[in-house]
């Protein structure tokens, strides 16, 4: 070990190990603290001392494999990562740490495998330094490692892993799936794969699952953009990494950037109480309109719940100017939802036609709640009981009763939208289903 720290807080954690030198967690909180505090070596011999523990073990082998391949013992990196997986073989964090010895051991190929699984398993572990010393050269890419995986991961998810929403999927695969598959058909009509399109509806209708089996589709990249990733309290720094963002898209190609909460960033001018965001939507509208010219590969999506929030501007040609309303998930769509979100816990034999026959207007967010409620139901019965009981029809049955749909809400604020503000026919589509659907 080395000298004792100054950290004076380290130092009262050592104190406290040193009294209770079997307790793991303590010990594991050191070497966290050690590895913070840039004394690898130190915290690598915590790490390893309770690799062993049941509850802690995964966790400790991880931190092993971070110091280890810190101090350049990629051997004993990779032992303690496989160790990991050998229990969790789809531990995204450790098939990232993987693909990060692989690359120091010049083992590419074995480290894109790693990386793309990954980043599949959740898209947040994306790390664009890494993938970038991992590209092939040509001659490596000749020798049959394939096209596909020199330009990155792809979304694994497509439009089948979408219960329902036909007809939403139809006009999806149409206006941007086709032109990117079959770019040459739509160049002769002066149609060009890439642009916007803005998704709008209700919370927990799958805009965002949507906007990732859209990217399965085009065999493109999906970089989902959180609005902690653009704003920035300096001034200047929001726009330079809002425009650092499309800069990678554009070079990456094929690609999907799916913002989320667009109105957020896009919200209508007249509407801002400070300047600050000026210079965002400003800076949003140029990398927009840069599409056009510069990579016809790219595909930008928005998601919004507040559809009238967003800057008009927002919506002219080469923009956001496709808008696509996402209802609620239909009746093959609901019962596809409770299938999977039952899937793996107890239940009873169930009737999903009838379910999904009586939770019209549901989300999928509401269904899911429902079974976690039903879910609550049997737990209690089991603590009652002493073993495990199943999810039952009457359970969800009862939870459907005390529960209601929380689309109510929102097609109770759009409707004086479609009724009074609908001039440029915006929301045709969201009025076609609340007339379908009796909430005009």
């Amino acid at each position: 070990m080395q000298d004792r720290p100054t950290d004076p807080t380290l130092k009262l954690l050592l104190d406290a190990l040193a009294l209770a030198p079997d307790n793991a967690p303590l010990r594991m909180h050191v070497a966290t603290a050690m590895e913070k505090a840039a004394q690898p070596r130190d915290a690598l011999a915590h790490f390893e001392r309770v690799a062993g523990d049941r509850a802690l073990g995964d966790d400790a082998n991880l931190g092993a494999a971070r110091c280890a391949l810190s101090l350049g013992d990629l051997e004993r990196s990779l032992g303690f990562v496989n160790a990991v997986l050998a229990s969790v073989p789809d531990h995204a964090m450790a098939l990232l740490l993987r693909a990060r010895v692989h690359e120091r051991r010049s083992e590419h190929r074995e480290a894109r495998r790693d990386y793309e699984r990954a980043v599949q398993l959740d898209p947040e572990l994306a790390d664009t330094k890494l993938w970038d010393a991992l590209l092939p050269s040509r001659d490596e890419g000749a020798a049959g490692d394939g096209a596909a995986a020199a330009t990155g991961p792809r979304e694994g998810v497509s439009f089948a892993d979408v219960g329902g929403l036909d007809e939403v999927k139809e006009r999806i695969r149409m206006r941007i799936v086709l032109p990117f598959q079959k770019p040459e058909l739509f160049a002769a009509f002066g149609k060009k794969g890439g642009g916007g399109m803005l998704f709008y509806g209700p919370p927990g209708c799958g805009k965002t699952f949507l906007a990732r089996a859209t990217a399965g589709e085009c065999g493109a990249h999906f970089v989902s953009v959180g609005l902690h990733e653009v704003l920035d309290m300096w001034i200047g720094n929001s726009e330079r990494q809002l425009h650092a963002i499309f800069e990678d898209a554009r070079r990456r190609a094929p690609t999907v950037l799916f913002f989320d909460e667009v109105d957020a960033l896009g919200m209508q001018r007249a509407k801002l109480v400070t300047g600050a965001m000026r210079g965002v939507i400003t800076q949003f509208l140029a990398e927009l309109d840069g599409f056009a010219s510069r990579n016809e590969k790219v595909l930008v999506l928005g998601a919004t719940n507040t559809p009238w929030d967003v800057d008009s501007a927002f919506r002219r040609p080469g923009r956001f100017s496709q808008v696509l309303f996402v209802p609620p998930p239909d009746r093959a769509g609901r019962s596809q939802i409770l299938k999977l979100k039952l899937g793996d816990k107890p239940q009873g034999p169930m009737d999903f036609l009838r379910l999904a026959e009586v939770t019209e207007g549901w989300s999928g967010a509401d269904l899911e709640n429902l079974i976690d409620a039903a879910a609550e139901a049997a737990i209690g019965k089991s603590l009652a009981s002493g073993k495990v009981e199943p999810i039952t029809m009457p359970m969800l049955e009862a939870a459907r009763a005390r529960l209601r749909p929380s689309t109510r809400e929102w097609f109770g604020t759009i409707r004086n939208h479609v009724q009074f503000a609908n001039e440029s026919g915006q929301y045709d589509e969201a009025a076609d289903y609340m007339r379908r659907h009796n909430l005009m």
